[in-house]
């Protein structure tokens, strides 16, 4: 026996259940894998670059401090004793104009005596008789002629000896300002320590990581990356440099841990919730999409009854999204495709009226009869042949009705209206056709070419006394081309720059009804890159081109 079909409803529901929940459990469970060792790699990477941009920061003001006691080494040596003290200043105040302390600076000579100081202080460290070959005097004597640095009695010296001829002449001590080095890891959010090459600690901004002697914690010091110490994981790095300072930067892994607990349990937590509030949704969800297949239904049906207002809003999914944004484009597409049939429709019928306007206005009327009456007198052929070409013209503007016509029937209509204009206006007037003959059975729309020889008399003649019109018509590919070239007075950039600003509109809004209703025309006739092109130069003329598709 077949199984029972279950409802849409149901296998919504069901395949909600499973292809939602299912994936999201696996893609959060790897996220969070992911997050766990990308957060390992960047505590590391951060903790070294840290380190890193600590030290060379901490180096370049040692560099400043060194160079400085290099100076007051060669003004010991080269200056006259009576400006040695303002050099020294000198040197201290180029040194340390971009530090906020000046730091303090005491020489002795060889005899141990203090021969000049930047401060008040007294220093029985150095002046002692018994210091002078212990600790910091150790250290300067130990590396004749070279700058080094010493961490003693909780002071950072930098150290010169100067000897002359294998003789002590003097020794350079600078003690560095203690606020200047701690400024280059001030505001970090690890623990740092500043120490020299042994372990003991100058500046630092976490105490909790350093033994009861004021040396960090063995372990530290000895360990690079992971160490534990009373049960809480670390992520050390410490960068040693050439001028006898380490740099400690330290992660507090343990503290991350915790933090990383937190909220791993506020994820699982919040995903259970999720669990439980999709399965008492799902039905719910389910009901929401078959609604939305009704909807379909439903509109469906409208527009089977004739209803082509009636539209698809739906957000439920993609997939339904999808459905009811391509309906809506097929409705926008079916009321804009009967709109421009009508357009079309509309656009032709206005196209006759206007052209009987045009020819048979009473100006129009007036000039023509009154040119056969006078005609009638002097020359009765040329009465006849405008009464001839008169009703020609009016039977093919009220007895024609297609919207295409070929193109001879077109010239032919042409020719009639031409007759009248060369008898009105007789020497003032000339013209030439040149139609390629291989496009006399194609298919025109209904007066094509008439308006542009209207356009050319009625804005040719402005200020001249004759006008020439050229008419052409060729094939170019697949496709005919007329164009309209006359002589006349041309328009001015700003008017022709208006035309064609109006032939690319939907609607028109000035009073060049000709061109613009033969552009449009041609456009919601053949839907393709078709239509007027006007180019025109002031008192030089006018130039017309129409492009149509050839068809027969």
């Amino acid at each position: 026996m077949a199984s029972e079909i279950k409802s849409f409803q149901e296998n919504i529901r069901k395949t909600f259940i499973w292809y939602s929940l299912t994936p999201v459990i696996v893609i959060v469970i790897t996220a969070f894998i992911i997050f766990i060792a990308a957060w390992g790699i960047s505590l590391r990477e951060s903790t070294r670059d840290d380190n890193e941009g600590i030290t060379k920061r901490i180096e370049n003001v040692m560099n400043d401090y060194y160079s400085m006691v290099d100076d007051v080494s060669a003004v010991m040596v080269d200056s006259d004793s009576n400006n040695k003290k303002d050099a020294i200043f000198s040197a201290m105040y180029e040194a340390t104009s971009d530090y906020d302390e000046l730091g303090e600076m005491v020489i002795l000579d060889g005899a141990n005596n203090q021969i000049f100081s930047s401060s008040d202080g007294t220093y029985p460290f150095l002046t002692k008789r018994g210091m002078t070959n212990w600790g910091v005097w150790k250290l300067a004597k130990n590396n004749p002629n070279q700058t080094r640095t010493i961490l003693f009695e909780g002071k950072l010296f930098v150290v010169r000896s100067v000897y002359e001829n294998d003789k002590l002449q003097y020794g350079i001590f600078y003690i560095v300002p203690p606020e200047v080095i701690r400024n280059q890891f001030k505001g970090e959010d690890k623990t740092v320590f500043i120490t020299d090459n042994l372990g003991w600690v100058y500046l630092y901004n976490n105490k909790v990581l350093m033994d009861d002697l004021g040396r960090v914690e063995p372990q530290l010091e000895n360990t690079y990356g992971y160490t534990t110490i009373d049960g809480h994981i670390f992520y050390s790095y410490r960068n040693d440099s050439d001028m006898g300072i380490s740099v400690y930067t330290i992660s507090d892994i343990h503290r991350s841990i915790r933090t990383v607990e937190t909220i791993l349990v506020i994820i699982i937590v919040i995903f259970i919730g999720i669990i439980l509030i999709s399965y008492r949704n799902a039905d719910n969800s389910s009901k929401e999409y078959t609604r939305d297949v009704k909807k379909i239904e439903q509109a469906f049906e409208s527009v089977q009854q004739g209803d082509l207002d009636v539209s698809l809003d739906i957000d439920s999914s993609k997939e339904f999204q999808i459905i009811g944004r391509d309906f809506n484009q097929m409705l926008e597409g079916l009321k804009e495709e009967i709109a421009q049939n009508q357009e079309l429709a509309e656009n032709a019928a206005f196209s006759q009226v206007k052209q009987l306007e045009s020819q048979f206005n009473p100006h129009f009327l007036f000039n023509t009869l009154d040119n056969i009456r006078f005609m009638a007198k002097i020359d009765a052929k040329a009465a006849d042949k405008m009464i001839v070409s008169l009703s020609g013209l009016l039977r093919y503007s009220i007895r024609e009705t297609r919207d295409e016509v070929t193109v001879r029937e077109d010239l032919h209509n042409l020719q009639l209206y031409l007759n009248i204009l060369q008898i009105r206006f007789n020497k003032r007037f000339s013209y030439t056709i040149d139609v390629s003959e291989e496009i006399y059975d194609c298919l025109i729309p209904k007066l094509v070419i008439q308006p542009l020889i209207e356009n050319a008399i009625k804005y040719g003649f402005e200020g001249r006394e004759t006008l020439d019109v050229k008419i052409r018509g060729t094939q170019h590919q697949d496709n005919i081309v007329f164009v309209c070239e006359d002589d006349g007075a041309g328009m001015d950039e700003s008017l022709l720059a208006e035309l064609k600003q109006q032939l690319e509109g939907e609607k028109n809004e000035s009073s060049h009804l000709g061109l613009y209703n033969i552009h449009r025309r041609i456009q919601l006739m053949y839907k393709g890159d078709y239509g007027l092109n006007i180019e025109s130069v002031k008192d030089r003329g006018t130039t017309v081109r129409v492009t149509i598709p050839k068809h027969r």
